[in-house]
């Protein structure tokens, strides 16, 4: 009856260190060993050595303790792995914006307005431009779905200063030439982060005209001056990530967490960390529940009438594509 105890607390402890022994496996293999080519197989001998040593070997204490050591030094080793600016990125994402801040105005520099013919055959065109602060009238937010996916979608802030003048800002995986996407990569410091600051006539045309997303723009109840916090806040993180570049992290710096880090920053406790936050597909029925969008229609109607796709096609490359798409908002 002595050995209960330890066999208990053995049988409770293996689940936790079969999870640790699972990160360390994937660690090494997207870690940054210089020879590429020895990562995963290494991963998968350390990944079934270690079950095998959890489930067979006798001595289960020296075990458990070889494993965590194991644990801690790839840990320290994945620590010390740094992003950087300095990388072979792909088109899209090759240019960082900046910031120049004077009084209310401020200036931004290599605002993306590429000129699509499909979306992977594109010109190249940067502008620069400067805003006043008071002149910013509104804010809206900006839901794209893709392949018929209603959980996950891709979410960005348009900030309307009237006129054409609009701002988009688009968190998004900044990524090499040649490098894929995937949700587990991006927990594993694979992607650095990029805010895309651009007109709306290539950041959301290209996704309503070229790749065939389903977007909807929803104008948010709040008031200029909160939207201008809020935009503060923002490019203030743009200008710093000239000088301390990020990771892009799936759950944790993705295109809507890190919208919502500013929101919370801005207002502490305005956006609480809820399912629909990493389901961020279902933010538009939560910005229905608390008012952040208009919600004196039904919901169903609201959806219907801030869908964008068809508008955005008729505009085309109009200069007036950005108040073509809002002409919704006169209803909605």
């Amino acid at each position: 009856m002595k050995r209960a105890p330890k066999v208990l607390l053995w049988l409770l402890a293996t689940p936790i260190l079969g999870l640790v022994w699972l990160w360390t496996s994937l660690a090494i293999h997207y870690s940054s060993l210089p020879r590429e080519w020895l990562r995963t197989p290494l991963a998968w001998f350390v990944g079934v050595g270690g079950a095998i040593a959890l489930a067979c070997l006798p001595r289960r204490r020296r075990t458990a303790l070889v494993l965590f050591g194991t644990f801690i030094a790839v840990a320290g080793s994945f620590a010390s792995i740094r992003p950087s600016n300095d990388r072979d990125w792909q088109t899209k994402v090759a240019v960082l914006p900046d910031v120049e801040f004077d009084g209310d105005e401020f200036t931004v520099r290599n605002v993306r307005n590429f000129d699509y013919r499909s979306e992977d055959d594109f010109d190249v065109h940067y502008y620069d431009r400067t805003y006043d602060l008071a002149q910013l009238q509104a804010l809206d937010f900006i839901v794209s779905y893709w392949d018929g996916n209603e959980d996950i979608a891709h979410t960005m802030m348009s900030f309307d200063f009237g006129g054409v003048d609009v701002l988009t800002v688009s968190v998004e995986v900044r990524r090499e030439k040649g490098e894929g996407w995937g949700g587990l990569p991006g927990m594993f410091k694979q992607f650095e982060l990029i805010y895309v600051l651009a007109d709306e006539r290539d950041i959301v045309r290209l996704r309503t005209n070229y790749i065939g997303e389903e977007v909807y723009l929803f104008r948010l109840q709040v008031t200029p001056e909160e939207a201008r916090m809020l935009l503060v806040d923002i490019l203030r993180s743009v200008h710093e990530l000239n000088r301390q570049p990020r990771f892009y992290r799936t759950i944790a710096q993705n295109c809507t967490t890190t919208l919502v880090e500013h929101i919370n920053s801005v207002w502490p406790g305005r956006m609480p960390w809820t399912k629909r936050i990493l389901m961020n597909g279902y933010l538009p029925e939560q910005g229905y529940d608390k008012g952040s969008i208009r919600n004196d229609l039904p919901f169903e109607e609201v959806m219907q009438l801030s869908y964008i796709n068809e508008m955005a096609v008729a505009a085309g490359d109009d200069p007036e594509f950005s108040r073509r798409i809002r002409a919704h908002l006169e209803d909605v």
